[in-house]
């Protein structure tokens, strides 16, 4: 999926009802094309995906289902239930070709109807409305009862009356992929899914496009909020190109805010006091992504008058971090910020210690600036980067120092991967732990502990004017 929005590192407000908007899907229909078919196993999101292209072709519809009746169907798709309204029954003598004039979507219950019997609806349809979408859901239930040769001649028809007409026949399947549609249309899209440890990902797969590039064959999509949204892929970051300062967000009692809104419902409020969380990076990660976690959460704390210490991985100069803070917080509140670097840099803007490779020395340097911050402000917020540890941490130092945050009502966020000597030992003390990788060009944050669902994680810096993200679920 491409978007120029999205490529620019720009996100809009409400993505999810965004759907099928600036992506190949919407490039696709302005093609014009006069068959589609949408294949993929129950539970995939078929019905939604031919939905969600019919509201987005601003055409006259028509909808047949095989499956469920219409008051199921605005049961499940409440966005598009206004336009269901009327019902008929395949074989209904109160059925009417014209449509309705208010632009509703009719919607015939093929459940009990013939193939012959729904052939003549869709043909009927199709000729008194040129310009309109078709909705066969699903074409296996209709077409079952016919033998090979009168589903292809049936398939034939109605393909060359829509192109005739310059209609759009979508045809939903549940059948393997050898089957004679797939021959006949426009576009084949191939819906996936796989579970995995307590969650789904789906997974669009593009087997013909015609008359349309395809660059990203594969694309994730999630069904949150019983809609259809495909997830940018291929994205690349955009720095902001007019900086503003951070908006602070206010955490409830007894939490510390994540700078993200999205991370802090999904953490349930926030990051209680007193917590240390672990995220888990794989190799797979951008860093930019990585930044973005970070850098969220020392702005919102230093902008919220929280000291705030960072230890960077060691091939991290001090500019590249301040170029994440810097420019988005007041200069009074940069002098609560406090960098351990072992490189000699320095900026006056904020507080720099020069760590060493004596990491008993470091791990008491930090300690003590750490808890002397928390003597005269209550609370202190400590960021580690251990995935590329380069010199030997006594494990009873590390595990002390952590203990002295928890009680000290701070927090402590480390950043490693499962090949660092501190992994285990920070996994089984973590309160909080999250993962991220990336997986077909999109980059995933799941939520380990607590377990509360995988996200698919987007910038939105450059509209924001400051780092910033936001999570969408995958369900």
């Amino acid at each position: 999926m491409e978007s120029s929005i999205v490529r620019n590192g720009a996100v809009r407000e409400g993505l999810e009802h965004a759907c099928i908007t600036e992506s190949l899907l919407d490039r696709f229909l302005r093609t014009k094309p006069t068959s589609l078919l949408i294949r993929g196993p129950p539970g995939a999101g078929k019905t939604t995906l031919a939905l969600e292209l019919l509201k987005a072709s601003n055409r006259a519809g028509y909808y047949i289902s095989t499956r469920v009746s219409l008051k199921k169907i605005k049961e499940q798709f409440p966005w598009i239930a206004d336009l269901l309204k009327d019902e008929y029954i395949v074989n209904s003598k109160d059925y009417n070709a014209n449509g309705n004039d208010d632009g509703s979507i009719p919607v015939v219950d093929a459940r009990l109807g013939s193939a012959k019997g729904v052939l003549e609806r869709v043909l009927d349809f199709i000729l008194m409305h040129g310009n309109s979408v078709i909705i066969l859901d699903s074409w296996d239930a209709i077409a079952k009862e016919a033998d090979k040769n009168e589903r292809l001649k049936a398939e034939k028809s109605m393909v060359y009356m829509a192109d005739a007409n310059n209609g759009l026949l979508i045809f939903i399947s549940e059948e393997p992929e050898e089957n004679t549609v797939s021959y006949l249309v426009d576009g084949v899209i191939t819906l996936d899914m796989e579970y995995r440890d307590g969650f789904r990902m789906r997974k669009m797969r593009f087997d013909k496009m015609r008359g349309v590039e395809v660059k990203h064959s594969i694309v994730p999509y999630t069904l949150k909020g019983s809609r259809f949204i495909p997830l940018p892929v291929g994205i690349y970051y955009s720095y902001p190109e007019h900086p503003r300062y951070f908006e602070r967000i206010d955490a409830g009692e007894g939490f510390i805010s994540t700078g993200s809104k999205d991370l802090d419902e999904a953490l349930y409020g926030g990051l209680r006091k007193g917590s240390i969380i672990l995220l888990e990076r794989d190799q797979s990660v951008s860093k930019v992504y990585i930044t973005h976690v970070l850098s969220s959460l020392v702005l919102n704390s230093l902008r919220s008058g929280i000291p705030t210490f960072t230890t960077p991985a060691p091939y991290v100069p001090l500019k590249s971090i301040m170029k994440y803070v810097k420019p988005f917080c007041k200069a009074e509140e940069l002098n609560l910020y406090t960098v351990f670097t072992k490189n000699d840099e320095y900026d006056e803007s904020i507080n720099v210690c020069k760590l060493t490779n004596d990491a008993k020395f470091n791990v008491s340097q930090t300690c003590n600036l750490y808890m002397n911050a928390v003597s005269k402000h209550r609370c202190a917020v400590l960021t580690c980067d251990t995935s590329l540890v380069t010199v030997h941490y006594d494990l009873d130092d590390v595990l002390n120092g952590i203990k002295k945050v928890k009680a000290s009502d701070g927090i402590l966020l480390m950043i490693s991967n499962k090949d660092s000597p501190l992994f285990n030992a920070v996994q089984s003390v973590a309160d909080i732990h999250m993962k991220m990788w990336e997986e077909n060009g999109v980059t995933m944050l799941r939520l380990v502990r607590p377990y509360n669902g995988v996200y698919v994680m987007l910038l939105e810096s450059s509209i924001k004017g400051y780092p910033s993200y936001r999570l969408i679920e995958v369900v």
